[in-house]
């Protein structure tokens, strides 16, 4: 076999392989986004229902493939440090920890940014409640499509 002729077929199949990995990412992207938007359409009106909703809306317009709840959760570990420092109390230091955890929540849940703590904290109780019936739907969404049927899935436990 010529040499030339043998790159050219591997190079072939490396660019038909990172192709079919381009279209899985997509795929991915695009169920995610569904089950983000089947979750805001069943929120009943919750504010992290709306705020899904409404980043959904702003992608779709902009560009219908990205995915669009991506985002970073960050640490406030330099505040905390420099609250660590000015605070002297033990109850001013948990204060501080309260507040960190208060903030990374509001990260965490869509559209809770301006709440009230006692909303917040309303507002991710449903949120969870929610994401962990999203994930049962999609596991028996799995089973059935991967053929194992509804059989394989683990009997949940009631709370």
């Amino acid at each position: 076999m010529d040499h030339h002729v043998a790159v050219f077929e591997v190079n072939g199949q490396e660019g038909m392989m990172e192709k079919q990995q381009q279209l899985v990412r997509e795929r991915g992207r695009r169920i995610k986004a569904a089950a983000e938007l089947g979750l805001a359409r069943s929120s009943r009106g919750r504010q992290w229902g709306r705020a899904l909703g409404r980043r959904a809306l702003v992608v779709d317009r902009k560009d219908p493939s990205a995915y669009p709840y991506e985002f970073e959760v960050t640490s406030p570990a330099g505040k905390h440090q420099v609250a660590q420092e000015e605070a002297s109390s033990p109850e001013e230091e948990d204060e501080v920890v309260v507040e960190e955890k208060v903030a990374l929540l509001r990260q965490l849940v869509p559209g809770s940014e301006d709440m009230a703590v006692e909303g917040l904290l309303e507002e991710t109780a449903d949120y969870i409640a929610a994401l962990k019936a999203q994930v049962g739907v999609m596991r028996a969404l799995a089973c059935l499509l991967s053929g194992s049927g509804l059989d394989a899935l683990p009997e949940e436990k009631p709370q």
